[in-house]
């Protein structure tokens, strides 16, 4: 039943990077001068801001400076607030009036965060006006200071009383933005970005249907804002010593890339079975995850203990990964540790662990919650706490953070709020493990939950799977085959010793290397398995010393063009290792403007949706190896999407079934791609003709609703739909008097058949 226990926890992040250039030899560096640039939401007291100055200060970026002509309103405590969030200001108005000029001689800021255009869509003025204001705005900072970086937020969205037009204004203007951006954006005064609309429930998070509310809504604000202004503050943080977080990858201390290929081993359970370390080095692992007691529930596990288990990692030359297990259910298993429990073990072993961040990353807590939903709520402050703890302990290595929900994540917790979580490590050096069992017996859950992470841009490894388990069968040919493609480490669970209902996820019998069961016959020597793609750690002498690039990938060539979308295929690029994955770039307009990464793809296929319709976009693609060797860019090819208005390749069946005695309903509604090419995220969109209700959160989407109008947009694992293939999607829902079906239905922006 796991596949229908998933529920819904909206959010996307989107951040760029930006390059901070150091202060000369000898030269302190100044305070990185912040503006935010808005209306009430930013000013009337905008607490978001307040909110945003208190998570720099508490991540070590103290050195900035928030600027502004207006001063500080209250918000519960004391904070550097100035500020130019000026209420009821159009961005056209402020241009009109020449106004921005004047600020910003008064400020010198280095970095403007822009929320404007609200009170622009509230008085119906068209959104390519507002774009020209927003590049009279640009110029007029970069007249001031060449070196400006722009984060420019698509806006919250507004549902005011007195303005039933305004949410599908505000949508208008946010799905113009990117491309204005990536137009404007240049290396020297780049642009980023941020989506504040995704996510942004107007009943939920404001006050009147526009500002955010002192709870919910500035502190989502807050979040949206804090990874992208951190980026182009640039590399404030201390630096990490030994293993680290590269980007989305794993680095050793000399900057070559580690994929972590390996087997848990239960020591705690079994500390004589000390061979293992050298038999499952014998099978040619590169790690070894080695399971510890804190004394929740085992163990402790003593510091001698922890260096002799070091000792053996380093003399059989396996990357080391320690985990405690107590933390284990945590919320659902009565005799579970905390996260917090989990940080006190670590620290009170520091002595041990301190001086091997080369070979040693901490696990900080085995699947830290089970089910309990408000339990695991909780997870990113609980590990973000920990983190915390360690940081301020002194303890400098590679953090892995296991995902909630018994390890895999089925609400979508940890891939939500990951982001969260890295940026309030000071090292900004924690991965973080998905553990894959019956919740992902699919390809398309497996891809999708790679493409979550590649797509934001944070570091993931599979912490733990196998072959089969009581909730369902995984996939592992998946798991282990997209991994090698996108380079992601693994680690399988486990070498011997399991318990006889899951005895089946043993790798040896008995621990003897030269018994092989079928799961440890498919992990160590299958396609993809130990033996074919392990590659030892070059701080023991090992390493590819692979700098050869792809070749160059095909032009890509268009097809499945609707008004919102277009679908590339290129022929495939060669490496004497391996290809990895494609990256994709888009750039506006048949000709000018700048090409940026818009995806990325283990494949040689990539659909590009959210378009606007009637425009010309150009593509390139570009090949990735495991070593994080680049090609040059493809040739590049031009698409024009359609005029929109008409059917597109999509089907949308809807019936509702009304409850008898009441005025409650269940309707069910599957979603068909009729086109030619497979569709990569889908949000299907439509109004109710009778005040109807869906009652959150549904289910096989994330639903929300504004006044009449719905969406629902596709969870991880039905997020690729291939020609003619169909999900089925549903929600309960009220309603009073009729209850009509939807007239219409839209898909990404396209209309759709009624099937």
């Amino acid at each position: 039943m796991w596949r229908f226990l998933r529920a819904v926890v909206a959010g996307l992040l989107l951040a760029a990077c930006a390059v901070a250039l150091p202060p000369p030899a000898g030269a302190a560096a100044a305070p990185a001068r912040i503006m935010a640039l808005g209306d009430s939401i930013t000013g009337s007291p905008g607490c978001w801001r307040a909110l945003l100055w208190q998570h720099l200060q508490e991540t070590g970026h103290a050195g900035v400076d928030f600027v502004g002509t207006l001063p500080p309103q209250g918000c519960g405590f004391t904070y550097d607030g100035e500020n130019e969030g000026h209420g009821g200001f159009l961005a056209t108005g402020i241009v009109r009036d020449n106004q921005l000029p004047g600020w910003l001689s008064a400020t010198h800021p280095d970095i403007v965060l822009m929320h404007l255009g609200t009170n622009d869509v509230w008085n119906n003025i068209p959104a390519s006006t507002i774009l020209d204001a927003f590049t009279t705005l640009l110029g007029q900072m970069r007249a001031a200071n060449p070196a400006t970086k722009l984060i420019v937020a698509k806006i919250i969205p507004m549902n005011p009383a007195n303005c039933a037009a305004c949410g599908q204004r505000v949508v208008d203007l946010n799905n113009a933005i990117p491309a204005w951006a990536q137009a404007h954006s240049t290396t020297a005064s780049p642009i980023t970005v941020v989506d504040q609309w995704t996510g942004f429930d107007t009943a939920a998070d404001t006050t009147d249907g526009v500002h955010p509310n002192g709870t919910t809504g500035i502190r989502k604000m807050e979040s949206r804002w804090y990874p992208a202004l951190v980026a182009a503050l640039g590399p404030a943080t201390p630096a990490a010593t030994g293993l680290h977080v590269d980007g989305t990858r794993i680095a050793e201390a000399n900057g070559a890339a580690f994929v972590m290929r390996g087997v848990s081993h239960a020591h705690v359970w079994y500390p004589t079975q000390t061979r293992a370390f050298a038999d499952i080095k014998s099978f040619g692992a590169n790690t070894v995850r080695v399971v510890l007691g804190s004394g929740q529930r085992w163990g402790p596990t003593s510091a001698a203990e922890v260096t002799t288990v070091i000792g053996l990692c380093k003399q059989n030359r396996l990357i080391c990964v320690l985990e405690v297990h107590d933390t284990t259910g945590f919320g659902e298993e009565s005799a579970a540790a905390s996260l917090d429990q989990a940080a006190g073990y670590w620290i009170s072993v520091a002595g041990a662990l301190k001086g091997q961040e080369n070979y040693v990353v901490l696990n900080l807590g085995n699947e830290p919650f089970g089910n309990n939903q408000q339990v695991s709520a909780t997870w990113a402050t609980a590990t973000s706490n920990a983190i915390t703890r360690l940081r301020g302990a002194g303890l400098q290595h590679l953090l892995m953070a296991d995902a909630p929900m018994w390890g895999q994540d089925w609400q979508n917790i940890m891939r939500d709020d990951a982001a969260s979580v890295l940026n309030a490590d000071p090292q900004h050096n924690t991965v973080f493990s998905i553990h894959m069992y019956g919740v992902y017996d699919t390809a398309a859950e497996i891809t999708g939950y790679f493409d979550s992470f590649r797509t934001a841009g944070l570091p993931l490894v599979v912490g733990e799977f196998g072959n089969m388990h009581t909730d369902g069968n995984p996939d592992e040919d998946t798991i282990m085959a997209e991994a090698q493609a996108r380079g992601l480490g693994y680690l399988g669970w486990s070498w011997s010793g399991n318990s006889s209902d899951v005895a089946y996820l043993d790798m040896v019998n008995g621990f003897d290397p030269a018994s092989l069961t079928p799961w440890g016959e498919r992990f160590f020597n299958g396609a993809n398995g130990i033996r074919q793609t392990s590659k030892e750690a070059t701080v023991y002498g090992g390493g590819s010393g692979d700098t050869q690039a792809p070749t160059t990938p095909g032009t890509p060539a268009v097809s499945g063009v609707t008004s919102s979308g277009v679908t590339l295929t290129w022929s495939a690029s060669a490496d004497n290792v391996g290809v990895t994955g494609y990256d994709v770039l888009r750039a506006p307009g048949a000709s000018g403007g700048t090409f940026a990464v818009i995806g990325s793809t283990g494949t040689t296929t990539f659909t590009d949706t959210g378009l606007a319709a009637s425009s010309t976009y150009r593509y390139q693609v570009r090949a990735r190896d495991a070593a994080g060797n680049t090609s040059a860019g493809s040739g590049v090819a031009t698409a024009t999407t359609g005029a929109g208005g008409g059917t597109g390749a999509c089907k949308v069946a809807y019936s509702a079934s009304n409850w008898g005695g009441g005025n409650g309903f269940t309707a069910n509604v599957t979603v068909t791609n009729t086109g030619p090419g497979t569709l990569t995220g889908w949000t299907l969109g439509f109004t109710f003709g009778g005040g109807q209700q869906v009652t959150l959160p549904g289910w096989g989407a994330t639903f929300a609703q504004s006044g009449a109008a719905v969406t629902a947009t596709n969870l991880a694992w039905n997020g690729t739909l291939a020609p003619n293939a169909s999900t089925g999607i549903g929600f309960n829902g009220t309603f009073t008097g009729s209850n009509p079906a939807p007239a219409a239905f839209t898909l990404n922006g396209s209309a759709c058949a009624a099937g």
